[in-house]
This record gives structure tokens, sequence and C-alpha cells, in this order.
């Protein structure tokens, strides 16, 4: 091997590489001695097929392998013996090929190579939250209106969107006999759209006493496997009908909820309030801790990396446009990019910490990352498992626990100084870095609170809650 050229474009490298006739025909030899070690044919007992039939028989695809083989092998020599750190992975290409040998270039990107500075000199607030009487009314008052007492609606006549419905139903389709087939007195609410295949279309305007037969349409990725894929056929039959009407925050809401008195649900309010918003405001804090850090560093990220980077933050940014009527624009995508570098710059440098500190991502703390993202998605277990070995998808499970671990510990060592704020003012300080589509009244783009004297950010909107379909026996 020779190494023709090296030209150098800050992080990006391209060598031009030279293989001798020999090293190319030493690799061929390997790849035809590896395949006549594992090649079953008749007439030959295991690993003793000649060289010369396997050669006769898979000769051109065996040379294109050994030849890649031979790239990659001496690819990694040249790494190994000139000590570079690259990133991500390299890119071989065929120049040419003659008497003289096999030709090719190397491609490839370097880690960028960087000091650590001194991260003491960085100020962070913890925020802190004094619970008043009308932050526990509010919400107490979200949960009344979304937790209603349903009764029996004696003069209704027929089913309607927005009410609830108590029903009996039976399965009419054949199934394993695991499978229950009758379910008395299952209530569901008319226009739920986490219901299996909006099944409660077929029952609006059914009268109590009424019976119908419709078919329901599960879904592939169903989480009962008896159910998945299936068009089944069931009976209804209307029991009653039932309207929903609000509680008064008093001790029968109390009650409904499991608590023994009005004096009791207000204890457990104060003490989820102030959970919320400890955990909001630990959260503020390591963003803020990511944000000065990156301020306090320049250096080249390697493109490759940002990248994919940009691609991942496109596709989040692109999900959100449609539900606030917004078009990708040319500025966002921009800003796509910068954000992608801040974040791969980020990477290099929690790398670079955690490195320093001793800090690691232990296998167990990987498997529960796993675990956790596949039971997100009931059904493709095999296939969310089997994505995640590649090394990018892994990189994608150890990169946030390590940033987690690495924040956590220089938080740690930081004496933070509190400061009072309302719950409005975290709630706007919390907003999401990255509000691309929300925007505030005057038509400009809100812009985080980066401290409680922020009075003019608008509030965070609340978070829409996703329902997961359920099978009709929920």
């Amino acid at each position: 091997m020779k190494v023709l050229d090296r030209t150098s474009d800050g992080l990006k490298r391209c060598y031009s590489i030279l293989l001798a006739p020999s090293e190319i025909e030493q690799a061929n030899l390997t790849k035809l001695k590896d395949v006549a070690g594992k090649v079953k044919l008749d007439g030959f007992r295991p690993g003793k097929v000649p060289l010369d039939v396997v050669k006769r028989l898979y000769g051109d695809s065996l040379i294109d392998e050994a030849k890649k083989a031979a790239m990659e092998s001496a690819s990694r020599q040249i790494f190994k013996e000139e000590n570079l750190s690259i990133s991500f992975h390299f890119a071989n290409d065929i120049v040419k090929e003659d008497e003289n040998g096999l030709e090719f270039t190397l491609k490839f990107e370097l880690i960028p190579d960087f000091e650590l500075k001194d991260h003491s000199s960085i100020k962070l607030f913890k925020y802190v939250v004094d619970i008043t009487e009308d932050d526990i009314n509010k919400l107490l008052d979200d949960i009344r209106r979304y937790k209603k007492r349903w009764i029996e609606d004696k003069k209704s006549k027929e089913v309607n969107e927005g009410q609830r419905i108590a029903i009996d139903m039976r399965l009419l389709s054949q199934l394993n006999k695991k499978v229950s087939e009758n379910i008395e007195e299952l209530e569901i609410t008319i226009g739920d759209k986490s219901l299996v295949d909006d099944f409660w279309k077929h029952l609006i305007g059914m009268k109590v006493g009424e019976a119908r037969e419709f078919d329901i349409q599960y879904p592939k990725d169903f989480s009962d496997k008896n159910f998945s894929g299936k068009k089944l056929r069931y009976s209804a039959s209307i029991k009653k009908i039932l309207k929903g009407e609000e509680y008064s925050l008093d001790d029968e809401f109390a009650k409904a909820l499991g608590y023994e008195d009005f004096d009791k649900l207000k204890v457990w309010a104060k003490s989820s309030l102030t959970s919320r918003y400890e955990y909001m405001s630990q959260e503020i804090a390591k963003r803020e801790l990511l944000e000065q850090m990156s301020q306090m560093y320049d250096f080249q990220v390697p493109s490759n990396m940002v990248a994919i980077e940009k691609s991942e933050v496109e596709r989040q940014i692109k999900s959100e446009a449609p539900k606030y009527n917004k078009e990708f624009t040319p500025e966002i995508a921009a800003e796509c990019l910068s954000i992608a570098e801040k974040r791969v710059r980020l990477g290099f440098i929690v790398a670079a910490i955690a490195k320093t500190e001793k800090v690691s991502v232990t296998q167990k703390e990987i498997a529960q990352a796993i675990k956790n993202v596949v039971a997100m998605y009931p059904g493709r277990e095999k296939e969310i498992y089997s994505a995640y070995n590649r090394p990018e998808a892994m990189n994608t499970v150890v990169g946030p626990i390590l940033e987690t671990k690495v924040v956590n510990l220089l938080l740690s060592k930081m004496d933070m100084k509190e400061k009072k704020c309302t719950s409005e003012e975290l709630i706007a300080i919390d907003e999401e870095p990255f509000d691309f589509f929300k925007d505030d009244k005057s038509g400009e783009k809100k812009k985080v609170a980066k401290n409680s004297e922020d009075k003019d950010t608008a509030k965070a909107e609340k978070p829409k809650k996703v329902t997961r379909k359920k099978k009709t026996e929920d």
C-alpha cells in the first residue's frame, strides 16, 4: 500500500492510495478460502470444495467483494498508523485499476480537537414558585371541567355526538376461545377519537333498546394480536344514554377523584404543582447550562454529522407545521442548520467532559432506554429492536443518557442562586427554545424568556393529550 496524495479542507480529508497487484491477489485468495470453507456443494465434504470450483462459480462477485475488503483494510491501517480519529464513517471510490495496481480515494472527516474550558463562570438561577391559592384552584378547575359527572338522560331519544352511552356488545366473528365474546354495560363517549376505527359512528341515531350490527377494522399494529389487522363483526344494543354535568369544587368532586374531602384534594394539588414546577425549574437550568456552554466554544464540526442532525431537526419541525397552517420556509431551513451545528458541537463537548469526569453509560441504562422506546410501538417489537443494531441508531440512545448524566454532574457542582417567580413567569421561561410556528398577537415570533423579568413573554400553550387507539373491550 502506498499513499500517493493527501488533501485537506477543514476537518475533511482525502487520500489517494495505491494497492499493489499482489495485495489485490492476496485479498482475492483470502475471500476464496473464506467462501470455500463455508459453501456446501453436492459431491464435496463441507469445507473441502476446491478453490478453482469456488472461483468458477462465484468468481466475479467475490472479486468485487475482495477489492472492497482490501480498500477498507488499507483505510483502517492508515487510521491506525497515523492515529486519526474519524467522524462517523469513511468512503472509498476506485479511481483506476491497471498493471500498477488499484488506485482509490479515501474520504473522511476528523473528529474536532479542542480544549475544554473552565465552566465555573456559568451562572444559573434556580427558579422557585410560591404556590398560591389561585394556582391550586386553577389546576382543580381544569380537572373539574375534564372530569364530568355522568348521569342517565331519560329525556334523550337517540344517541348524539358528545353523549356517553352504556352498551352491550357481542362479537359475531369467530376468534379463539380465549377472547371474550360478550361485553356488558360498556360505557363509551360518542366522538371519542381514541376508540378503534371510530366505531362510535355506527351508534349515532340509535335509541335505547335498539340493536345494530357493524364491522370494526383493527389496525395492523394493534396491541392484541388476536385482533390486529382483522375486520370483525359486532352487534351492539343501547342500554342507556348518559349526559355529562360539571362538578362544583366541593367534597363531592374530591370523593369522585378518590380523596376524603376537598381539603385533602387541595393538599394533593399543591404537592403536584410543587413537583411540576421543581421539575420545570430543573429542566430550565439544564437548557441554560447547555446554551451557555455552547456559546463558550466555536470549533468546526463534521459536516456529515451536521447533515444527519439537520435532517432530524427538519423532520420534527415539518411534522409540526401543518398544526399551525404554516409552511417550512428557507429561513427556517437555515435556522435548522444552525441548530444542528450547535447540537453536534454540544455532543462533542459533553463527550469530552464525560471522558474527563469518567462518566459512562452502562449496558443496563441502554437496554432500559431501548425498552422504553419499544413499549411505545406495540406489535413492532422485533422491528424496533432490530433497528437499534445500527451504530447511528444506538448513538440516539447513548447520546441523551450521557448528556443527562454530565449535565446533572455539572449542576451538582454549581452554586445556583434562587430566584422567585410566579407560575405564569415560569411557564413562559419554560417555553420551547425553537418555537417556529406559534405567533403572538403582534404577528412576531415568540421569544423565549431568559429570566422572570421578561413579563411580556406569552404563556406556553398546553400540549394536546395524545391518546392511543384501544380495543373494544376497553
